[in-house]
């Protein structure tokens, strides 16, 4: 009887680990990430996150409990956005040295995921990330470009079967909103890179030194011109300091003179100068005449700082919106340039 107890309870305790749970309530994550020197991932948005280890291969599996949502897969300096959701059995393939060129999805969930890596891919191979080369053109050539542009939106959503409803309606409001917004900007926009483009003369100034001499543009042709603007109360410019600083020492006897131009209101003028000394701020320090209003600032239509402007020996534009100090592009620049 004992035995047969014993045999029961045995029974019972293989059929209980043999029952399965439903795959509807987890999401099943898998991949390939190659030639990433990382040992794990990591799957996270505001309310969830959890790391992945990866094989010496950089293989990786796992099982997710989470919400319906989009993630961002995080390793190293590389970040992909998911869409995951209860059920999706996801597989990721990608090499960490072309992530946006290699990026791939199999499995169940793979088609919204697939088609928002085709956006990304697009968006780069059609300059997205610039607009200003779509607006620098002139009309009959930009709304060619916008309608290549519209078409190819649309290809890229109706190659996609299989989208959830809610994914495609959201990218056709997108889409729409983007190609309006190119063409709602195309005139504002055109004029001010026609009169900014390299090569253009600058806008000039004259301004007030620390000490209340006053300094022109004119006065510094025959060097390259670096202009710095900002404000003592602009927390992103104080960030730069140190790393201006450090170019200046490097090009101090280098044909390039640099310049703070501050654009804080006239009645502050003891905090400016009180801030140059203290940061022990080198350069040619000014103080704009009408802070936002001054002639310089709206010749360079400048809405936010700070904001570097970048200016030949003869006097014209070499960068209209230049590259920070903290930006390795800016000492590619200057090679270039030979300066």
């Amino acid at each position: 009887m004992k035995n047969s107890c014993l045999l029961l309870i045995l029974f019972l305790l293989i059929i209980s680990c043999e029952e399965k749970v439903d795959p509807s309530t987890y999401t099943s994550l898998s991949g390939t990430i190659s030639n990433t020197t990382d040992e794990s991932i990591t799957i996270a948005n505001r309310g969830y996150s959890k790391t992945i280890s990866l094989d010496a291969s950089g293989k990786f599996s796992d099982t997710l409990h989470l919400k319906d949502d989009f993630y961002v897969l995080k390793n190293g300096t590389s970040n992909v956005v998911l869409e995951l959701k209860k059920g999706y059995n996801l597989d990721i393939n990608y090499n960490a040295d072309k992530l946006v060129e290699t990026l791939t999805f199999s499995g169940l969930g793979a088609v919204s995921n697939n088609y928002f890596a085709d956006r990304i891919r697009l968006q780069e191979s059609d300059g997205f990330q610039d607009f200003n080369a779509y607006f620098i053109l002139d009309k009959p050539e930009f709304e060619k470009k916008v309608n290549d542009v519209q078409k190819t939106l649309a290809n890229l959503l109706s190659n996609a079967p299989g989208l959830d409803s809610v994914i495609v309606e959201n990218e056709k409001r997108s889409n729409q909103q983007l190609l309006s917004f190119l063409r709602g900007s195309y005139n504002q926009k055109h004029e001010i890179l026609t009169k900014l483009a390299t090569g253009m003369p600058s806008p000039t100034f004259t301004y007030p030194d620390i000490n209340g001499q006053n300094v022109s543009l004119s006065s510094l042709k025959g060097k390259y011109v670096y202009i710095d603007v900002w404000a003592t109360w602009c927390g992103p410019c104080k960030v730069q300091i140190p790393y201006l600083k450090e170019i200046e020492k490097t090009y101090e006897n280098k044909n390039i003179a640099f310049i703070g131009l501050s654009i804080d209101t006239q009645e502050n003028k003891g905090k400016w100068e009180l801030m140059v000394k203290e940061r022990a701020l080198s350069g040619l320090q000014l103080l704009a005449d009408k802070d936002w209003k001054s002639t310089f600032v709206q010749e360079y239509y400048i809405s936010g700082i700070p904001r570097f402007i970048l200016i030949d020996p003869k006097g014209n534009i070499v960068s209209a919106d230049a590259p920070r100090p903290s930006d390795p592009t800016l000492i590619k620049l200057f090679d270039r340039l030979q300066i």
